[in-house]
Order: C-alpha cells, then sequence, then structure tokens
C-alpha cells in the first residue's frame, strides 16, 4: 500500500476535547536490553501471554493469556501473582490495559472486535463492541472483509490526552483513537509503509503490530510487531514516519532475535519498557531501558 489514510468523524475531535492536536516530538531515543524471565504458568491458564500493562494500583503488572477469560497479575521480576477470572462465552483476550483516571482495566476481546470494561474489585466485565460505536461504518468494511484473527491486539491509555488506543493486527494494519467513554471511532489510522510501518524480512501484507504503550514523557506509542520482530516509536498526532528497533535479547550472553512479541508497558517511573511473548513454554518477560537523546544501542 502506497501513502498513508485515516478516517475520522466530522466533529469527533472536537468533541473529545483534544487541545490543538498538534505533534508530539518523540525524541531520538534508543533502547538497551537489561533482563528477561520466564513467566509461562501453564498450570495457571497463563499459556498464551498477548498482553501486558503497569497495575495502576502499583501492584506490579497485569497481564493475558488469549486462551483464558481471565487478568493475571505479575509481579516486575516476573513472578506470578493472582489470577482474576472474568465472564467470557469465549477467551480471545489480545491486549490489557489500566485506565488510572477511572480506576478500570480495559481488555480487547479479538474475535469479538470488543473492548472489555473490568471493575478491578467485584472484577466484572462490560462488553463495547466497535459495531456499536458513532464512527464504525467509516472502518467496517474492513473489519467486515478482514480474518477474525487479524482484528484487535493491543490497548493502550494515554491520561493526559484523556485516549484510548487500539490496535488491529494486520491487514491493514490500523491505530484506532477511542472516546473515553467506549461511545465513539473519533480516528482510524492506517500504519503503513510511508508512516514507517515496514521490516526488510517482512512483505506488507503479513507485517503485523501485536501491542502498545505511551510513553510516559512524550505521549508517543510505543508498538511491538510478533512477526516483524520490531518495536517502532510513533507520534499519533502527526505524520512522521515512525522510528524503528530491531528487537533482540541475550540468551546465554550471545544475541538473539526476540520472538513473538506480544505485549508491551511503558514505566515512566524507570523509562523502562516491559515486553511479553508468547512462546510457550519458553514465554518471557524482558526488561529493556530506554536511553533518551540518541544514546547508542
Amino acid at each position: 500500500m502506497r501513502g498513508h489514510r485515516r478516517w475520522a468523524v466530522l466533529g469527533a475531535l472536537c468533541a473529545a476535547g483534544i487541545a490543538g492536536h498538534a505533534g508530539a516530538d518523540c525524541g531520538t531515543p534508543s533502547v538497551r536490553f537489561l533482563d528477561s524471565e520466564k513467566i509461562a504458568r501453564t498450570g495457571k491458564g497463563y499459556a498464551e501471554p498477548s498482553g501486558l500493562s503497569l497495575a495502576g494500583d502499583g501492584e506490579g503488572l497485569l497481564s493475558v493469556s488469549d486462551d483464558t477469560a481471565a487478568i493475571f497479575r505479575l509481579r516486575p521480576d516476573g513472578g506470578f501473582g493472582t489470577r482474576h477470572d472474568i465472564a467470557l462465552a469465549k477467551p480471545d483476550l489480545e491486549g490489557v490495559a489500566w485506565d488510572m483516571v477511572r480506576n478500570r482495566i480495559l481488555t480487547v476481546n479479538e474475535g469479538a472486535a470488543e473492548i472489555l470494561v473490568t471493575d478491578p474489585h467485584s472484577w466484572v466485565s462490560k462488553a463495547f463492541p466497535l459495531s456499536k460505536m458513532q464512527g464504525y461504518p467509516a472502518v467496517e468494511q474492513v473489519f467486515a472483509t478482514s480474518d477474525p484473527n487479524d482484528l484487535l491486539e493491543g490497548i493502550a491509555v494515554d491520561p493526559a490526552r484523556d485516549l484510548i488506543f487500539v490496535l488491529k493486527e494486520k491487514r491493514p494494519r490500523l491505530l484506532l483513537e477511542i472516546s473515553p467513554d467506549l461511545t465513539e471511532i473519533l480516528r482510524a489510522t492506517e500504519l503503513t509503509p510511508a508512516l514507517g510501518f515496514v521490516d526488510d524480512d517482512q512483505g506488507d501484507w503479513p507485517l503485523d503490530v501485536s501491542g502498545v504503550s505511551v510513553d510516559g514523557p512524550t505521549g508517543c506509542l510505543w508498538i511491538v510487531s510478533d512477526r516483524g520482530q520490531r518495536l517502532f516509536l510513533f507520534d499519533p498526532a502527526g505524520d512522521s514516519p515512525a522510528r524503528s528497533f530491531a528487537l533482540g535479547w541475550l540468551k546465554d550472553k550471545k544475541p538473539q532475535p526476540l520472538p513473538h512479541a506480544e505485549g508491551i508497558a511503558h514505566d515512566p517511573a524507570t523509562d523502562r519498557l516491559m515486553i511479553v511473548n508468547d512462546d510457550g513454554k519458553a514465554s518471557r518477560l524482558f526488561t529493556f531501558e530506554v536511553l533518551r537523546g540518541g544514546a547508542p544501542d
């Protein structure tokens, strides 16, 4: 695909109260691998990690596994915390985010193309299908013709702009901006090669996006790709191409590509990125340091 496309509901951006919608300065950071820990707990239902978020109550991390209808807590060192089951007809969770402003947990159900809002005290959930939101007609054809396995993946909350960001995985890759009351799709941006979403080893059609987190200092988005084994830093409000980083780690002190990245969380307090991958019993939590100002990898 050439160029890039954006769809927006007329007046929606103004109605959402987004100040100026000016592009952010993502800077010129680099990332450096620090550590990793095994995290798979097949006996507890955490066999296919597929999303990651900081826990807003300060108790470590939240994660989901796409084969289990539950939200899991992890410790920052990858240790397993607790499992909280939620009511779902079919488990297909692919992303999780804690909304600190409203004290709620948001998850995305890929096949159902819906966002679930879960109360962190009662663990009762309510579904908000994309198809019921204002602005859905602008992207309806894209969702109607996509494979059910190419739908919703990551989710992130930007408290500064009071926006929810959701990824559509591929064919085509989309970044959706959704109102905090989950009633409107405000904008959809196609994540094209012109916007920096490209990998030398992947064609445009198979390249995916699998997880998203807000970069605390800048408001830009960290986006991971499973198939591309890449990390992107993207300004959702601008037109500049994303910065791109090859994802790698040290296994037995030897550099290795990081396979099957599925979830990402940025911790603004430590300026670190945490990434989970879905690699069966070998699934891990990876920690990276963000180096600001163009420091070398």
